[in-house]
């Protein structure tokens, strides 16, 4: 695969890193230097420029001279993403309700939502779902939660959308569900019932663990990446 010369490094980045998201480059799998220099035509220092920014988001571990692993999917690795993202979404809520014009981002949420609604069964959904809770993100107006937010984001969209990618009928559920809570969350937040905005989404997020708990439960092939 033939690249432009010009920002190496970063095209290598989000190639890997959008193959990861889909699925297409598989848990555990190794990713190979060398071969990543062939793929990409480059020398490697933008291969391993590249496996670096991955590792910053915490998609690769392990890193050696010869390349790097993707994470392990497992339900722990899942319930404490989960369980992260949570603490910083809710920090979000109090500190955008603090700081910024709540009629303001109650009108941002709203819109996002509308479209959202308009993308179910799509892979624009996803899309929507970060824009929703990154406008309290934004609103919080703290630049370490933000950069915290779109690390552990990028880990729960690639869990996410490998749990759903078995089955269309529970992600489109799900992804209605999950819209009836933005929509609540909204509403409490519009009103300034900051306590009740920043419950509902610790709910929202608990709640989407228990729903991938009981999953793999029934399931239990699709931490081996079978269906």
């Amino acid at each position: 695969m033939k690249l432009m010369r010009k920002s190496l490094s970063n095209q290598i980045y989000t190639v890997l890193k959008k193959e990861i998201l889909h699925g297409e480059i598989p848990f555990g799998s190794k990713l190979v230097n060398r071969q990543l220099q062939s793929r990409f035509d480059v020398s490697s220092s933008p291969v391993r420029d590249a496996i670096n920014r991955l590792y910053l988001d915490g998609l690769v571990s392990s890193i050696t001279q010869s390349g790097a692993v993707v994470v392990e999917f497992t339900l722990e690795f899942y319930t404490e993403v989960n369980e992260v993202l949570l603490c910083i979404a809710v920090a979000g809520v109090r500190l955008a309700g603090r700081k910024a014009d709540r009629e303001e981002v109650a009108e941002e949420l709203k819109a996002i939502i509308a479209e959202q609604e308009d993308c179910i069964g799509t892979e624009l959904y996803y899309d929507k779902d970060y824009a929703f809770h990154k406008v309290f993100i934004d609103h919080s107006d703290n630049g370490r939660l933000k950069a915290l937010f779109k690390q552990y984001n990028v880990l729960h969209e690639v869990l996410v959308r490998h749990f759903y990618g078995y089955s269309n009928q529970l992600a489109f559920g799900a992804q209605q569900e999950s819209i009836e809570m933005h929509r609540r969350i909204t509403e409490e937040f519009e009103v300034g019932h900051l306590r009740r905005a920043m419950n509902l989404m610790e709910e929202h997020y608990d709640n989407a663990g228990k729903i991938f708990q009981k999953m793999i439960a029934k399931n239990p092939a699709i931490l081996e990446g079978e269906a």
